[in-house]
């Protein structure tokens, strides 16, 4: 599914925020909200396009947001990427 990068939020910023802020650009699939950036999870690609095309540079919030195709594999909640674990033992020892 295709993700949106949006940088420089205010640190007051909400979900209900973003959701406004996104509305008309399609179905958003996930809110990812972190201390002054978030991602946006949509679910088609075409309107992601949209989005950031349209999107770039306006204010939200009272910033003038960045909003660019996210970049890099999509990181689960817990910080670590989807996959196979490698096992095995860890390089150190007790």
């Amino acid at each position: 599914m295709p993700r949106v990068y949006v940088g420089r939020l205010s640190y007051h910023v909400r979900e209900k925020d973003i959701q406004r802020f996104f509305s008309g650009y399609g179905k958003l699939l996930e809110i990812d909200l972190k201390n002054g950036y978030g991602f946006v999870e949509f679910e088609d690609t075409r309107d992601a396009d949209d989005a950031v095309y349209e999107l770039n540079g306006k204010e939200l919030c009272g910033e003038r947001v960045l909003v660019e195709h996210a970049r890099g594999p999509r990181r689960d909640r817990d910080g670590y990427g989807g996959g196979y674990g490698g096992g095995g033992r860890s390089k150190y020892s007790l």
